[in-house]
């Protein structure tokens, strides 16, 4: 006997289907966010040297002094801008490492929509395309991404998460908040100041904006700074920190594969020529950048603020671990740039994991960092090579068409 196909099905059965083929991609992205939250939630008992030193005394030492009011009595080597996280953090019930690790988690998650917008709108992907939602996934799952937050507690997500949103913006043409946006970065984290080159080559080759957008960096840091002065807290020490960081670390590198790896640690005799061979590097990539001969599209940025967050973390004293962590996102976006050279986001983390495994577990680096730095060095120059490659094989088309 033949099987009876003629199934009938229920009119429920036919709306659950129905919604399901309709709302295929929503379903898809519940999913990855639920696995996603499920991950971090396994991981976030863990407690870092960090933690126990800087972020937990001080969070004990604000709810001791009245929350907002302690910060301007505060002693950290953290912008204000998060210590106003740290103090709101004092009012809400729960462990304050539970709560610490959700705001790096919310950071993790905002970054992931702002990537998988900008994948979308670049490659002007319809509503039906997966691929977006692959950047979603990557972005949530990169091991740097998973260890830097969820593991570790760290902040670096949050000043990414305005870097890649100022980004975004600035490919959407909303120049204002791009500079805004970007303003929060920095307000954040010094290391913000990587990426400030590339806003400045945008403004140069594009055209299409005042400079005294540039000005709204400041003045959004101010803002962000006004409330703490308010408080008590004295200007000069809400700006000093940023002066700190650059002076505090009298080391050439700090658990990190950089060309300092290769080199005796002795600060006082390299730091001022690493100084002066990071501007020539620099320099020398962004004249060329600069060159009328360098036709730029807009999506191009992304992998020069990559290169550009690369470059200072190799050349520069005095790196952690940690400073090239907005690469690691950038890195995401370059993949569906250019998926041929999938190896770039491997290696870039597998660079970075490499120098957290000392820092957070008390084992490794899997692979010594003079090595590592010898691979850095070479993944650098290829990139920086490619991207001249194509850039002026693209403007000599242009040119004999």
């Amino acid at each position: 006997m033949k099987p009876n196909l003629n199934i009938k099905l229920s009119k429920l059965e036919i709306k659950l289907l129905d919604f399901f083929q309709k709302h295929k991609q929503l379903l898809l992205l519940i999913f990855i966010t639920i696995f996603g939250l499920l991950i971090r939630n396994d991981l976030r008992y863990f407690k870092s040297g960090d933690f126990v030193h800087s972020l937990e005394p001080w969070g004990q030492y604000l709810e001791q002094n009245g929350g907002f009011k302690g910060i301007a009595t505060l002693e950290s080597n953290y912008n204000v801008a998060y210590i106003y996280i740290l103090a709101f953090l004092t009012y809400l019930p729960k462990a304050l490492l539970a709560k610490i690790k959700l705001v790096s988690i919310v950071f993790d998650f905002a970054t992931a929509i702002i990537v998988l917008l900008i994948i979308r709108d670049t490659f002007n992907f319809n509503k039906k395309s997966y691929l977006p939602y692959l950047g979603y996934t990557l972005v949530l799952f990169a091991p740097t991404v998973i260890l830097n937050g969820t593991v570790w507690g760290q902040c670096d997500i949050i000043y990414t998460s305005f870097i890649i949103l100022s980004l975004y913006l600035l490919l959407k043409k909303k120049y204002t908040f791009s500079f805004i946006s970007y303003g929060f970065a920095f307000a954040f984290k010094l290391q913000a100041i990587f990426v400030l080159p590339v806003l400045l080559l945008f403004y140069i080759k594009e055209r299409k904006f005042s400079g005294f957008n540039f000005l709204l960096i400041p003045l959004v840091s101010f803002v962000i700074f006004l409330p703490a002065w308010i408080l008590g807290k004295p200007i000069s020490e809400l700006y000093s920190t940023y002066s700190e960081q650059v002076v505090s670390y009298q080391s050439l590198v700090l658990n990190y594969s950089n060309i300092y790896s290769l080199l005796p640690d002795n600060y006082d005799f390299f730091s001022r020529s690493g100084i002066f061979l990071f501007l020539a590097v620099l320099s020398g990539f962004y004249i060329i950048l600069f060159s009328n001969k360098i036709k730029l599209q807009h999506a191009d940025y992304i992998t020069i603020a990559m290169i550009t967050v690369m470059i200072c973390t190799y050349f520069l004293p005095s790196m952690h671990e940690r400073y090239m962590f907005t690469a690691d996102i950038l890195a995401i976006i370059y993949f569906f740039l250019v998926p041929k050279h999938y190896f770039v986001p491997l290696i870039i983390w597998f660079l970075n994991v490499n120098t957290y495994l000392p820092v957070l577990f008390g084992f490794g680096p899997v692979i010594n960092y003079p090595i590592m730095s010898l691979v850095y060095l070479a993944l650098l120059v290829f990139l920086i090579m490619e991207i001249f490659r194509t850039k002026s094989s693209n403007a000599s088309l242009m040119a004999s068409g």
